[in-house]
């Protein structure tokens, strides 16, 4: 004899009628048999995120310990602790909330153990808004690019609940892992660009401005493009020049961030930039129907700062990226000195004025062996 379930409430069911009103009442009685209450239901369908509770219950986990009690294991410091939480973008439960697992024991322990290893609070801070930052994104990208895949047509809610539930399972159990996997093998990748000299080991001053090549490489036309293609096309140029620029990068060459129709890059010398940036421009000729990409390059001293770089040669390389023409890489004069390379070929532009830098002598480079699509006209006006 099958079990016979008692009815819902109707505020859960108004409006549903035939196959749309049974898997609206299989999802509310998987949802209350797993542990959710009747409050957190309705609060969901109220909402408008009903068949997103599953997934939400699945990265809650099963919560153990208060806020106090996640300090007094980790020895954390309350204050300190509540900071971290704060720039990191993480609600801070009410004392009482039994919020937190397990698992969740290693952050506080983790920045317990940096404080005791002597590190500034200050830095440990600043590490973390950069963790919540970073967190967010991925995320977004876990959660909303993977669940995007999963939407069926003529699906019911209940249809999708289970399968989303059933796609994040991996993300709950992996994605932390993985992503110590890759901070891991980039943080080894930033040791082997980073040069530390006696000078600085003496003086107590390892962090600070340091030499830097900066790159950027912009999207020919991406606002017009936008008129005209619609949000979606954008996204998808953006994901595609992020993809290419993180396959040509080498020699110490990183990708920094990407900024809408823009990418940024940077890396210790001045020759792998150049070569970077002329082989993201040759790959983004060969993508069909990709637009055109222009390019700038500047050398000097910046700070590292959070994964980013500030200084001179970012605002300088950013502008020299907006005055290109299509097809072209443009250096600063910093940067055409410190670099002889015979597989390139260099054509001196002058002193071109820069918006908010005043004139910057610039030179435009190529490589040997130039293809069609970066041949003729593109070089901007000199003074």
């Amino acid at each position: 004899m099958s079990e016979i379930r008692p009815d819902l409430p109707a505020d859960l069911t108004s409006g549903l009628a035939g196959d749309r009103l049974d898997a609206r009442r299989a999802l509310v009685h998987e949802l209350l048999d797993t542990g959710s209450d009747l409050a957190e239901v309705r609060a969901a369908n109220d909402g408008n995120r009903l068949p997103l509770l599953p997934v939400e219950r699945t990265l809650r986990g099963t919560p153990t310990l208060t806020t106090p009690e996640l300090i007094a294991r980790s020895g954390i410091d309350p204050e300190l602790f509540e900071r971290i939480l704060q720039v990191a973008g993480v609600a801070i439960p009410e004392q009482h909330v039994v919020a937190w697992e397990e698992r969740d024991v290693a952050l506080p322990t983790m920045v317990s153990a940096f404080v005791r290893a002597g590190i500034d609070p200050e830095a440990l801070v600043e590490l973390s808004r950069t963790l919540g930052e970073s967190a967010a994104r991925i995320g977004a990208a876990a959660i909303i690019g993977i669940g995007a895949g999963l939407t069926r047509e003529g699906d019911t809610e209940h249809e999708l609940a289970m399968r989303l539930a059933d796609a994040v399972a991996p993300v709950d159990a992996y994605l932390g892992e993985a992503v110590g996997t890759l901070i891991r093998a980039h943080g080894v990748d930033q040791l082997h660009a980073t040069e530390i000299h006696r000078e600085q080991i003496e003086e107590g001053q390892l962090a600070g401005a340091r030499p830097i090549t900066i790159g950027f490489a912009d999207v020919v036309g991406f606002t017009k493009m936008g008129e005209q293609l619609g949000a979606e096309r954008l996204q998808d140029v953006s994901a595609q020049l992020s993809a290419i620029a993180g396959e040509v990068t080498a020699g110490g060459v990183r990708v920094i961030k990407t900024i809408g129709d823009a990418v940024m890059l940077a890396g210790p010398r001045p020759t792998e930039m150049i070569e970077t940036l002329l082989a993201l421009q040759q790959r983004a000729a060969d993508q069909p129907d990709f637009p055109r990409l222009r390019s700038g390059i500047a050398s000097g001293e910046a700070v590292p700062r959070a994964g980013d770089w500030f200084g001179p040669p970012v605002n300088r390389a950013a502008r020299i990226c907006a005055t290109a023409r299509p097809s072209s890489v443009l250096v600063d004069d910093a940067t055409r000195r410190r670099v002889d390379d015979d597989a390139l070929r260099w054509t001196a532009i002058g002193t071109v004025r820069l918006k908010g830098l005043g004139r910057v002598v610039l030179h435009r480079v190529r490589s040997a062996g130039p293809s069609a699509r970066s041949r003729g006209r593109a070089l901007p006006a000199a003074d």
